[in-house]
């Protein structure tokens, strides 16, 4: 398990509605749709050793489970805003 920031500022905002996909993010540690099947699929093989390991029966919700828990405990996010302008705040407004 090793920390991972995704750094991510107002000037690569190129599309208001990404915004929601970091909101998702924040709030459950997963964005709903991103991964397809065949991704899950690898993603449950990637991790079945470590759930093993881990004491918890490798059923696909419980590594699905497993694996969303690690991204909630390593993978951080900073959104950095500039003060400067309206940009800031016309985004805390909405």
């Amino acid at each position: 398990d090793e920390g991972v920031v995704f750094l991510f500022t107002d000037g690569q905002i190129f599309d208001e509605r990404a915004l929601v996909f970091f909101n998702d993010w924040l709030a459950s540690g997963e964005i709903m749709d991103l991964h397809t099947h065949e991704d899950k699929d690898a993603i449950r093989n990637a991790v079945r050793s470590s759930c093993k390991a881990a004491g918890i029966i490798d059923t696909p919700d419980n590594l699905w489970s497993f694996y969303i828990s690690r991204v909630q405990k390593n993978l951080h996010m900073s959104l950095c805003f500039s003060p400067v302008g309206e940009g800031l705040w016309s985004r805390a407004r909405k």
